[in-house]
């Protein structure tokens, strides 16, 4: 997903975004946020039913003796290529749903890597989530007090709206020069400011 040039590159990044602002960014690319499990065995059953139907009732006369293993090989085929190909699963799966996988898995990695214990409330997880064609930007405390949330909102739309699901190391990094930039006269970095939160983003292939 990530060679190690492009964690390289989110690591400067974050590195420079920091420079500008007090703010601590940590960034997580994962492959997926959420359990689609559910939406393969759907996906399976109505293709298999589908194809029992035209089975008994089609135009075509089929042997019965051999209905049920093709319907067993259908339904095996269904779930392998939904399992493993992302567009199926995305286009089966509600936008809704896909957003709300993302910022639990978000909030998760928020608490897991002690993104709410800087001193000032001054941490960012940066989420980039391939299957869900979703980038989730959880901020502490001390970042939404400082912020107009209408101008937050605005920027957020502009992250999502430069997803790049061919280059995700990428789409990382303008997310944090974008955060950086944003951050920079709104909380600017303080004399006594410390590197509290790693800069070597999580990437999980």
């Amino acid at each position: 997903m990530a060679e190690d040039g492009g964690a390289k590159n989110i690591q400067e990044s974050v590195k420079v975004a920091e420079s500008k602002t007090s703010a601590e960014f940590v960034v997580a690319i994962q492959p997926q946020s959420g359990n689609y499990r559910d939406i393969d065995l759907i996906a399976a059953a109505t293709v298999t039913a589908a194809a029992m139907l035209f089975a008994f009732f089609g135009p075509v006369v089929v042997n019965p003796d051999f209905v049920p293993l093709n319907l067993l090989v259908v339904f095996g085929l269904v779930w392998l290529a939904s399992s493993k190909i992302p567009h199926i699963r995305r286009w089966l799966t509600s936008e809704e749903r896909r957003k709300g996988q993302v910022k639990r898995e978000a909030g998760a990695l928020f608490l897991q890597y002690g993104v709410s214990q800087t001193r000032g409330r001054t941490g960012i997880m940066i989420l980039v989530s391939q299957l869900e064609n979703r980038i989730e930007v959880m901020a502490d405390s001390g970042i939404l007090r400082v912020v107009e949330n209408e101008s937050w909102s605005q920027l957020m739309n502009e992250i999502q709206g430069g997803f790049n699901s061919k280059d995700l190391p990428a789409t990382a990094v303008v997310t944090v020069e974008m955060l950086g930039d944003f951050l920079r006269d709104q909380l600017p970095v303080e004399p006594d400011d410390e590197d509290e939160l790693t800069n070597v983003p999580v990437i999980t292939e």
